[in-house]
């Protein structure tokens, strides 16, 4: 990993910044979609990061700019429904293919880690297609553990469960 990276929360002028990351990461998939499941999922990414949007959007930055991102979304009442209520969750997770395999997607995640231990979560879900296996690679290193699958867009995708009692990434 990059000593100069810093994960942050994103200001609002640099949303579209993070827009791009998001589009980069998830390009190598469009294939898989048929287009107008390619446009939902597109939608619904762009949502994420839109203002506004619930969570804390973060980013990685590096070299002065944004090469990676994760929004993290607190235990208690909110929209996203796939995993219980009093779970903390990590949505959106991406990182730009150049900047893949130096350690950016595990920054982000420990960064979200950290924030769902310090509002007390007792866990952490997400969800992730199962054609995204560097994502699922990076999550059950970390000790998620996969709980369920549902079909979206076409695609198979995996809820994973982390434990937080005493689990830490370092």
């Amino acid at each position: 990993m990059s000593r100069d990276l810093l994960v942050r929360p994103v200001r609002d002028d640099e949303r579209p910044d993070v827009l791009t990351v998001i589009r980069q990461a998830y390009a190598e998939f469009e294939p898989s979609l048929t287009a107008p499941e390619w446009k939902r999922m597109s939608g619904n990414l762009a949502g994420i990061v839109a203002r506004g949007a619930a969570g804390v959007l973060t980013a990685a930055y590096a070299e002065g700019l944004a090469v990676g991102t994760a929004t993290y979304l607190p235990p208690g009442p909110r929209e996203y429904n796939r995993v219980p209520q009093e779970w903390a969750v990590v949505r959106g997770m991406a990182v730009v293919p150049a900047w893949r395999g130096r350690g950016v997607g595990r920054a982000l995640l420990i960064d979200c880690l950290d924030r769902a231990r310090s509002d007390a979560a007792p866990t952490v879900g997400l969800h992730t297609a199962a054609i995204f296996h560097a994502a699922r690679a990076l999550y059950e290193d970390a000790g998620f553990v996969q709980q369920r699958e549902f079909e979206h867009l076409g695609l198979r995708f995996c809820i994973y469960a982390l434990r937080l009692q005493t689990q830490r990434l370092s």
